[in-house]
């Protein structure tokens, strides 16, 4: 076994100034690239079409 693991719990009180001292951010500079990553099959479609009207016109 690499180690042993501890569990513990916190109150309720001890949660909320937990979060009040650590509270949670939203980033200020997010990139764009980020987002699309569910898109990442559709993302090339275009060149494929865009070869064969340069190549053998519209």
């Amino acid at each position: 076994m690499i180690g042993k693991v501890e569990v513990w719990f916190m109150t309720e009180e001890e949660r909320q100034a937990y979060i009040k001292k650590h509270p949670i951010r939203p980033k200020k500079n997010v990139k764009k690239s980020d987002t699309t990553l569910a898109n990442l099959g559709t993302d090339y479609k275009w060149r494929g079409k865009k070869g064969a009207e340069s190549r053998y016109g519209k």
